[in-house]
């Protein structure tokens, strides 16, 4: 058995061996640990369905907020799992280690045995980070509306996510004569049917309002020549823009705090 302060791990036990392990480092207080085991198992699931999955070495990871997931050596997703704020126990039944859990609503529960268990993992994580997005196509759109001037000098954008027949146009505004101007915003590179669709939206508000004149501009960080030269024998107009990309960490510290 290895212990390094907040990490405990044990390979190869026997049943009771890892009963006794698991009781010590994360029965207690298992919304403070996290447990990893990997070993020879088999699951019997009933709940939403009923599933049996036969022997096979795979790897059970229980989380602190009850999530319990069984992955096979391979695929993204757990083959089997229970949902957070299941209820765990541990056990030793004819000389097998068994992990049963249950969830009571809705009510499901799932029993993996193990014929052999070859690790266990525990250890106390600590992390309240929230997973931040950039590259998106809002982050284009919203780079637009915070410099219009990007676009052109005097563009106006009076609203996002404008509500048309044929869809939802992504910015709507008036340039500086007044004629109003339509912007589709793709985040990588634009396509045909990226122009057809910047048509329908003109011709949609072309329909609905008194100006004989409407603009619409298509923006992507690329825009082929294959692309431009459609939007050009369709009266429309392009801009490529750039996505600036930048994460804000203010929870971050420099070193000379961290130390």
């Amino acid at each position: 058995m290895v212990v390094r302060r907040a990490i405990k791990i044990i390979t190869n036990p026997e049943g009771e061996e890892a009963l006794s392990f698991i009781k010590k480092h994360h029965q207690k207080k298992p919304e403070k640990t996290v447990l990893h085991i990997v070993g020879d198992c088999m699951v019997e699931y009933d709940g939403r369905a009923t599933s049996f999955l036969d022997w096979g070495q795979r790897m059970i990871l229980l989380k602190q907020d009850g999530n319990v997931l069984v992955h096979q050596p391979v695929m993204r997703e757990p083959i089997n799992w229970q949902p957070a704020g299941s209820k765990t126990k541990f056990y030793t039944e004819e000389e097998l280690f068994v992990v049963s859990t249950r969830h009571m609503n809705p009510s499901e529960k799932m029993k993996i045995r193990f014929r052999t268990i070859l690790l266990i993992y525990i250890a106390q994580l600590r992390d309240t980070s929230v997973l931040r997005i950039v590259g998106m196509e809002t982050d284009v759109v919203d780079q637009i509306v915070s410099d219009p001037s990007c676009i052109e000098e005097g563009l106006r954008i009076q609203k996002r996510e404008k509500q048309v027949k044929s869809g939802m146009i992504d910015l709507f505004g008036y340039d500086k004569k007044h004629v109003p101007v339509i912007i589709e915003v793709k985040r990588s590179v634009a396509s045909i049917s990226s122009v057809h669709q910047l048509r329908m939206y003109v011709n949609d508000i072309r329909r609905d309002s008194d100006h004989a004149e409407v603009r619409g501009i298509l923006c992507a960080p690329r825009i082929p020549d294959m692309v431009k030269h459609l939007l050009v024998d369709y009266g429309l107009e392009w801009q490529e823009i750039e996505r600036k990309i930048l994460l804000h960490d203010d929870d971050q510290r420099s070193l000379k705090e961290y130390f």
